[in-house]
């Protein structure tokens, strides 16, 4: 119940500031748009389109959920952040309600990038089944970044070294990846690097779900099993830095 209220705030808050919803959007939009028309005449197998919209839906996700810690500095200034912290509210439902505020977020850019996408004639090759798993991959994607951006809003100062830290990393993550150019073309040092970076991985398993019609299970449960793990030890450090405030 502690959770619901909270997230029933948070998402009250954001309707009412339907500006947070466009600026994440818009961003992934437009590279939606613009990739798929610059490289449409790529090497890739099939339409660029469906090539790269898995990549720009991990850049939409990895965008919203990692500025969602944003919202801590709005709620200290109103003085909201205090006034929760000495209430007997669990720790953890205050995590959980920020993971899933997230969430609602990035599927709400999910939602409309998958309907620009079908309107560009694309057509996720594995089915309803596929999409219910993409679905899944990218909540899980949510929960882990979500949760770091809880506690690196907790650990800086004020919003101008929140928003450079994470501008600092969520762009080279995007480019470190199979997102733009298949994982087999990349070379030396560059391929190392986006084999290590988690969202490769997820890019790689959502492209599998557009483009094929043959589910590769080991592929998924190990991708699958990744999130799940980052996002869980993410979730226990969130509850803890908060904890210790």
């Amino acid at each position: 119940m502690q959770t619901y209220n909270l997230l029933w705030r948070s998402i009250k808050w954001r309707f009412q500031n339907p500006v947070t919803i466009i600026m994440t959007l818009v961003q992934p939009l437009i590279w939606l748009l613009l990739f798929s028309t610059i490289f449409s005449s790529g090497s890739t197998e099939g339409s660029y389109t469906a090539f790269i919209l898995p990549g720009i839906l991990v850049m939409g996700v990895l965008s919203s959920s990692g500025v969602s810690g944003i919202a801590n500095y709005s709620l200290k200034t109103g003085g909201s952040f205090y006034r929760m912290m000495i209430s007997p509210v669990k720790r953890s439902s205050i995590i959980l309600a920020h993971i899933l505020d997230a969430a609602v977020l990035s599927f709400i850019q999910v939602v409309v990038l998958m309907g620009i996408a079908i309107l560009m004639s694309v057509r996720i090759a594995s089915g309803i089944s596929g999409v219910l798993l993409m679905a899944i991959l990218l909540f899980l994607m949510v929960a882990f970044v979500a949760a770091v951006s809880y506690t690196v809003s907790l650990a800086l100062p004020d919003e101008n070294s929140f928003i450079a830290f994470i501008n600092t990393f969520t762009l080279p993550l995007f480019f470190v990846s199979s997102a733009l150019i298949p994982f087999e073309q990349l070379q030396g040092g560059f391929r190392i690097a986006a084999m290590i970076n988690p969202f490769t991985h997820v890019v790689n398993g959502l492209r599998m779900l557009v483009q094929k019609t043959t589910i590769d299970w080991h592929q998924l449960f190990s991708t699958g099993g990744l999130l799940f793990v980052l996002g869980a030890i993410s979730f226990v450090v969130a509850v803890h830095c908060l904890k210790q405030l």
